[in-house]
């Protein structure tokens, strides 16, 4: 009986040290664990590069090359969207105005449209409701969607080059290249670049505010005529 009784508690025993050496071992291996997985993350830009434009006037930002379209765009107090890789500018076309870029009244119901930039690239549908100063973009990523600064090298300014590869912000592991999306958010009256990334949420543009939500495989950019108030007025009003 006590043999049987010892035998027992040897046993007991045995099970309970087992226990508190498995749990003691799968604490280590989870605190290993955690740190193989933890990789800190760091703000990168891709490299700078030296422009190849000859002709600074043909800088399809500032300047006026006609396959750029920033000339005609430039007309306009209004924000857009462009797939740098293939250089598609997109007026969100949040504000009424005509070809001239003066603004205008009420055009209908708002408009509803979709359009690609090639193959490979971005394709874009769009949801404007100028008449309420509403604008929705929604870009579906195409197989050609990353930042490639060598597709612009020849055709942007020093200054507007630098500019764009700045923009071109993401947070990726130290050991990492930047791989950003080709897109940013220009401001066609001050031609400054912001950045359309994972990471980015919106924006305050002089009279704009802008949402930015990205999905599995693309963007979705929402802009707002909202100007600032002073006791319920705009400034100048």
């Amino acid at each position: 009986m006590k043999k049987g009784y010892v035998g027992l508690l040897a046993c007991a025993s045995g099970i309970l040290i087992g226990l508190g050496i498995s749990r003691l071992d799968l604490t280590g291996y989870l605190e290993k664990t955690q740190e193989q997985e933890y990789h800190p993350v760091e703000r990168k830009v891709p490299e700078s590069v030296e422009s190849k434009l000859k002709d600074p006037k043909q800088c399809w930002l500032c300047g006026s090359d006609e396959r750029s379209m920033m000339d005609y765009f430039r007309k306009f107090d209004d924000l857009g969207v462009i797939c740098t890789n293939h250089w598609y500018v997109m007026d969100m076309h949040i504000r009424n105005h005509d070809e001239d870029g003066n603004l205008t009244g009420p055009q209908g119901n708002g408009h509803m449209g979709y359009t690609g930039t090639g193959e490979g690239g971005c394709f874009f549908h769009t949801e404007q409701m100028s008449n309420y100063g509403i604008s929705e973009v929604s870009v579906d990523y195409g197989e050609d969607s990353i930042f490639d600064v060598k597709k612009v090298q020849n055709h942007l300014c020093q200054e507007c080059l630098d500019k764009l590869v700045e923009s071109m912000e993401v947070f990726c592991e130290e050991t990492q290249k930047p791989k950003p999306r080709d897109l940013v958010l220009v401001d066609f009256q001050t031609l400054e670049l912001y950045a359309i990334q994972e990471h980015n949420a919106g924006y305050f543009i002089r009279d704009y505010y802008v949402e930015i939500e990205s999905e599995e495989d693309g963007v979705e950019v929402k802009a707002f005529y909202c100007p600032k108030l002073n006791n319920g007025k705009k400034d100048g009003e």
